[in-house]
């Protein structure tokens, strides 16, 4: 007698996709060939349904990173201009405003790499931590890298022929969290991000467009429907990501 199992065949035939892990987050290549799609409606709803407790997180950061911003840029500003004055030097005036520029951006991209995290791990239903929205500046470099390419190409597209520069402002808004959560470099982010959007760029653009209206509106009334509005739209940012490309685990 053999101890071989006979296949039963009148079992359902098995698949590569049943065999692979349900959990497994793809590599960038592969969410690139294995495609999505989403409806603008069914992602903006699981977004708001996701809003919650992460109001007081993104607004709360918001508000410390201007309060750090407005003190660095005030004592700077003023350093500058004491010795400005003293010396009556502009060269040392001008080189003083692009140091105060450089301190807004070395400031702004990791903060805003930080809030982006805050939306992709609440649409992955990983922990939340107040700690995230400043936990990036390690990569301070390579964002500033990805930003100043990114607004030259988008400024390029704009000038030449106008249709370019829209497509791009689309096409690389996920390039700055492909280089935090994915740790791409600046150009392997802006390109992932673009060929991804790309497969659904009018959807996206829809998204943004109806995303951005929301805003508008909610700004109108004193400002007080931001509160919703802008934890919204980060969360959808990272509904739209997970989508996309899956989110790696969150480090222990």
């Amino acid at each position: 007698m053999s101890d071989a199992i006979t296949p039963n065949p009148y079992a359902a035939p098995s698949s590569d996709l049943q065999q692979t892990p349900s959990n497994q987050t793809p590599s960038i290549e592969e969410a690139l060939a294995r495609g999505y799609d989403f409806s603008i409606g069914e992602l903006l709803s699981e977004s708001w349904s996701k809003v919650k407790g992460t109001k007081g997180i993104i607004i709360g950061g918001f508000l410390v990173f201007y309060v750090v911003l407005l003190a660095a840029t005030f004592i700077l500003g003023g350093v500058v201009g004491i010795f400005g004055a003293l010396s009556d030097n502009l060269f040392l005036v001008f080189v003083g405003e692009i140091l105060i520029s450089l301190l807004a951006s070395a400031l702004a991209y990791p903060f805003m790499a930080g809030i982006n995290m805050v939306g992709i791990r609440r649409a992955a239903d990983q922990p939340l931590s107040f700690n995230e929205i400043f936990s990036h500046f390690g990569r301070t470099v390579p964002l500033i890298i990805t930003a100043v390419v990114m607004m030259l190409l988008i400024y390029l597209g704009i000038i030449l022929l106008l249709i370019p520069g829209i497509y791009l402002s689309v096409a690389y808004l996920l390039a700055v969290p492909l280089v935090v959560e994915r740790g791409l470099s600046p150009w392997q982010a802006l390109e992932a991000s673009r060929k991804a959007i790309t497969q659904h760029w009018f959807k996206v653009f829809g998204l943004f467009l109806v995303l951005g209206l929301i805003v508008m509106v909610s700004a109108i009334p004193l400002g007080i429907g931001l509160v919703w509005s802008i934890p919204l739209m980060v969360v959808a940012m990272g509904v739209l990501y997970r989508t996309i490309f899956g989110v790696l685990p969150a480090a222990q």
